[in-house]
């Protein structure tokens, strides 16, 4: 179980991260909701708390979730499976750049 999202923030940087089992229970235990219950209602809360909770857990925010990190947030958006993150996109393509053709 895993949402990717991205975090635009408004200075205008965006942050790819991804929500994990550990988010999940964090979320469940701190709102006293399902997750099993996104798929009839997704708040824009539910979606910004799961991305704190995720850049809370490897240490890139250490700021509280509201009114602190929320304050910074542009938008939280979800990103389609496969769609590569932004901060490996640049990595990627320098990888290709390294392969032999195929064929």
């Amino acid at each position: 179980m895993k949402i990717e999202m991205t975090v635009t923030f408004v200075d205008g940087t965006k942050e790819d991260v991804d929500a994990v089992f550990a988010d999940f229970v964090g979320f469940e235990r701190t709102w006293q909701r399902s997750v099993a219950k996104f798929e009839q209602e997704l708040r824009l809360t539910d979606l910004a708390w799961l991305a704190w909770s995720a850049l809370t857990h490897r240490n890139k925010t250490k700021l509280k979730f509201d009114p602190d990190w929320i304050a910074l947030v542009e938008n939280v958006g979800i990103r389609e499976a496969g769609e590569i993150p932004l901060d490996s996109a640049s990595s990627d393509k320098s990888n290709l750049a390294k392969t032999l053709p195929t064929g």
